[in-house]
């Protein structure tokens, strides 16, 4: 006996010539979950541009000073106390033992007369040229080892005694350490 004959179907299978109910389903409008949707890509807009480092704004300052358009002004008394980045206390010691070496050797060679004339000779010559000669050892200090270097430019700011000056277009100063040196490259020099 078949299951035609029999009039007994399984509750599973249905009648034969109905369709099944997710057969006839299609659907008119889809909707997408937000979280599983694709977002358009933002709008092109012009993009902030990345902050410049310390490094780069020193190498425009050293191009700005090449220029002529900033000066950096020293205070050399600050600058040759014993704490400066860029003071050696034996670029003094050499002129002082030197010229007291000749004095005393003078001294003992020729008597105290010409001994007394060499000390003050020897006082004269080192506080009119001996401190020259420091003041433009200073200033080459600053100028190449200072300027290349930013860390050594950034202990030599906090320490202070250099001054910024704008020549072109203007006199605005940026005193260290009170002062923002790389702001004052910054408007002085836009990208």
């Amino acid at each position: 006996m078949t299951a035609e004959n029999s009039g007994s179907r399984s509750p599973a299978s249905g009648p034969a010539d109905t369709p099944r109910p997710s057969a006839a389903f299609s659907p008119t409008l889809v909707v997408t979950p937000s979280f599983m949707a694709q977002k358009p890509p933002p709008p092109a807009e012009a993009a902030e541009p990345k902050p410049e480092s310390a490094a780069e704004l020193l190498a425009r300052l050293r191009r700005l000073h090449a220029e002529g358009r900033v000066t950096v002004d020293l205070d050399v008394k600050r600058l040759m106390h014993i704490d400066s980045p860029v003071a050696f206390e034996a670029d003094s010691n050499q002129w002082i033992y030197g010229l007291l070496a000749l004095t005393a050797l003078l001294w003992y060679v020729f008597g105290y007369r010409v001994g007394l004339g060499v000390a003050a000779a020897s006082i004269v010559l080192y506080l009119s040229v001996g401190k020259m000669m420091l003041r433009q050892r200073i200033a080459k200090r600053v100028r190449g080892r200072a300027m290349d270097d930013e860390a050594h430019w950034r202990r030599l700011w906090d320490f202070g005694g250099v001054t910024l000056r704008q020549v072109t277009g203007g006199d605005s100063r940026c005193v260290a350490p009170a002062g923002n040196w790389m702001e004052f490259v910054r408007r002085l020099s836009p990208r």
